[in-house]
């Protein structure tokens, strides 16, 4: 039996994220939304609020500091991609929020809200 490559399995938990983020009433827009600059795994809204999720499965049942999840450099990039998605969609009076959800191998979620955001030179 093969071990699942990394595709499928970022697959499956953006599959789980995505259950998650509509049973707590936030509304999905958009999966996998991918950019020059970078791609955003799912764009949703939370009321008046647009959410950039990120979504990280995990290979092991400990996850670690969520603050090492994502580099500064994957940060740099999906903020650079929202840039473009809201402009696209012409959101750019709206609210936003980087999320980061986190799955285990046994589909438990952590989701970790405004987990980043972004510098003094975001503008739209």
């Amino acid at each position: 039996m093969c071990a699942d490559s990394s595709r499928e399995k970022g697959a499956r938990g953006e599959e789980v994220a995505r259950k998650y983020l509509v049973a707590e009433g936030i509304k999905i827009l958009d999966v996998n939304f991918h950019a020059r600059r970078g791609e955003i795994d799912i764009v949703a809204r939370d009321g008046d609020t647009i959410v950039f999720v990120e979504v990280k499965a995990a290979t092991h049942t400990s996850f670690g500091d969520p603050l090492t999840w994502i580099p500064s450099w994957k940060q740099e990039r999906i903020i650079k991609a929202s840039m473009v998605y809201l402009k696209a969609k012409g959101l750019t009076d709206s609210p936003l929020r980087f999320d980061v959800i986190a799955v285990e191998p046994d589909r438990k979620v952590f989701h970790v809200r405004d987990a980043f955001r972004p510098g003094d030179s975001f503008s739209l």
